[in-house]
């Protein structure tokens, strides 16, 4: 397939894809099938599901007892928060200042159109008119690409290693009423082994982080090295640590301990 020849939602999406060869072997959709549930997924994102209180009161999860992925994750997103609300304070005395940075604004802009395919519908901002405005949308950035991103690609391997799970593909259609799948009908059902064992390969490479690394908070390039900035630093890194060890407090007296959003185990980014 020619990417030149994509609409625009696909093209935004084959990159990545191509990236994936390994996964097309091993589910019902190929390459085809990949770029245009991708694209799909990229027409229906919006900006509430990214931002996570938004997202846990829009699904009606707020009150969920014993969710753990809900509980770890505000604590992290409100550090995190309190942090980058601090670097804004320092950089931008007032909301005009933000109105008034070109660069931040063609960011906002390139994000929204490019990204977003300028999709209104989206709630994604197109231009920014407040700190707090700014401090939400970097909020949101940097808790997709360390916490939410640990919490769904840390645990693949652990979720899919049964099978049944989350099946790579299926030989024949699902039932369509319920209480007809028998014994036979779901082992005719199931993928071959070689389906599932290639599956399993490829996300044991991507549910285990590497051996360097970098944990949320820590900083070694030191971009930062103002008085202010560094104290906000020590302060954000403190709070990741109680956080930390809360849950691992937490996960002692649960029989299936859950360790996906501890911070000392979570990327500073996208690493995979």
């Amino acid at each position: 397939m020619d990417p030149l020849h994509l609409p625009r939602e696909e093209k935004s999406v084959f990159t990545a894809v191509d990236l994936l060869s390994p996964i097309f072997q091993a589910t019902a959709t190929g390459r085809d099938g990949m770029l245009k549930l991708l694209a799909k997924g990229v027409e229906l994102s919006n900006y509430t599901s990214l931002c996570l209180p938004d997202d846990l009161e829009e699904r009606g999860v707020s009150n969920l007892p014993n969710f753990y992925y809900r509980d770890d994750g505000m604590k992290i997103w409100t550090a995190i928060e309190k942090f980058v609300s601090g670097i804004v304070d320092i950089y931008y005395r007032s909301d005009d200042a933000v109105k008034a940075d070109p660069e931040l604004q063609a960011w906002i802009h390139e994000i929204f159109t490019e990204a977003f395919l300028s999709r209104e519908s989206s709630g994604v901002p197109s231009t920014l008119e407040s700190k707090a405005q700014l401090s939400k949308f970097l909020t949101m950035v940097i808790f997709n690409c360390s916490a939410r991103h640990s919490a769904v690609n840390s645990g693949q391997f652990d979720f899919a290693a049964w099978m049944p799970n989350t099946p790579a593909t299926l030989r024949q259609p699902p039932p369509t009423v319920k209480g007809t799948a028998s014994l036979k009908s779901i082992l005719e059902t199931f993928p071959e082994v070689n389906s599932t064992c290639a599956l399993l390969s490829l996300l044991s490479i991507v549910s285990y982080e590497p051996g360097d690394l970098r944990p949320l908070g820590q900083y070694p390039e030191k971009h930062f090295t103002e008085e202010m900035p560094q104290k906000l630093i020590f302060h954000f890194q403190k709070r990741l640590a109680v956080i930390s060890e809360e849950i691992k407090e937490r996960n002692q007296a649960l029989p299936i301990a859950y360790h996906y959003l501890d911070p000392s185990l979570i990327q500073n980014s996208v690493s995979i």
